[in-house]
């Protein structure tokens, strides 16, 4: 049985010929049937043909038809991959579909699919890429050891497409191979790792508060920054010390970690003026002068008679920064 459409693959079966007024004109208008031609396909068994006509019924203007092919090929289980990856690698289907329909179907067919999504995600297509990623996002934990296990691709791109799926699993176990990736060569790589990783709090903080003493300048300071936005009180109370180190890559991160932290810690900062470390004070006003609050001027203010010069000299600057003094 070969390129034999059946009639019902032609004709919409709810569409009936019929004829109404135009209200504003008045005139009779007939409306025609509409012919939906499927692509011609063979088939050896029944069960392929149902498969291929499913899959051709994809991008069919008729919704209640669509939904049908969808249940059918759920139903049809694993048997139904091979053919639908010969219809994406033969690029049958049209672009429309893989923003919905198509990565629901893999994502149905669950652990099968998973090797052949994470290959489409090293493909530099986004014809495969995107259905990939967005499939492997709704097939979730399942999908995470084969993901972790392909963390290690030589391309930086395709590293990030793969921890920007286990960001969305929130996933724990993905946690090892996404601390790894902190210090990958790529600081995108490194970037996108530490998204994944705030996205699994909060039981990623005991993983990650050892990295403050590590010897990789990196990952301290890839600490600094995801502590408070994991946990914001233990997280700040961990990196402020750190204004007294000496690195200044290791300053800025405790600087950039508390600027952008929402919403702006301004009465866990105040807390800080008052400790005995002056490095650590003088820290805590350079945050927040960044804030731009006036109302905390009064706090700043009995810095001005501090016994160490440089606490003062802040303070001086940082009442100025805020009443607008400044030159």
């Amino acid at each position: 049985m070969e390129n034999i459409p059946h009639i019902e693959d032609l004709i919409h079966p709810n569409l009936r010929i019929s004829t109404h007024n135009h209200r504003n004109s008045g005139t009779t208008m007939t409306k025609e049937p509409i012919i939906v031609y499927l692509p011609a396909f063979s088939w050896k068994t029944p069960e392929e043909y149902l498969i291929k006509k499913a899959i051709a019924s994809l991008d069919r203007p008729f919704p209640e038809q669509v939904d049908e092919a969808i249940k059918l090929l759920k139903k049809a289980g694993k048997a139904v991959l091979p053919y639908m990856q010969e219809a994406m690698e033969e690029k049958q289907l049209e672009e429309n579909l893989l923003w919905d329909k198509v990565p629901k179907i893999f994502a149905n067919l669950g652990e099968p699919a998973i090797p052949v999504l994470i290959k489409w995600l090293a493909n530099e297509d986004e014809y495969f890429y995107d259905t990939a990623e967005e499939a492997l996002e709704m097939i979730g934990k399942p999908a995470v050891p084969a993901l972790c296990k392909a963390i290690t691709n030589p391309d930086a791109e395709i590293r990030m497409r793969i921890i920007s799926v286990l960001e969305k699993t929130k996933d724990a176990r993905a946690l090892p191979y996404l601390i790894t990736a902190l210090s990958d060569a790529d600081e995108q790589v490194g970037g996108c790792a530490q998204d994944a990783i705030i996205a699994i709090k909060p039981s990623s903080y005991n993983q990650i508060l050892p990295l403050l003493k590590s010897d990789d300048l990196r990952l301290v300071c890839s600490a600094i920054s995801l502590l408070p936005a994991i946990h914001r009180k233990k997280g700040i109370a961990e990196i402020m010390p750190f204004f007294a180190d000496t690195r200044d890559e290791v300053w800025d991160a405790v600087y950039e970690s508390l600027r952008f932290l929402q919403p702006h810690p301004v009465s866990e900062l105040l807390k800080f003026l008052s400790v005995k470390d002056p490095q650590v004070m003088v820290g805590a006003m350079n945050v927040l002068v960044s804030f731009k609050d006036k109302k905390t001027i009064p706090s700043i203010e009995p810095l001005l008679n501090h016994p160490d010069e440089n606490v003062r000299k802040c303070a001086v600057w940082s009442i100025a920064e805020l009443r607008g003094e400044s030159a």
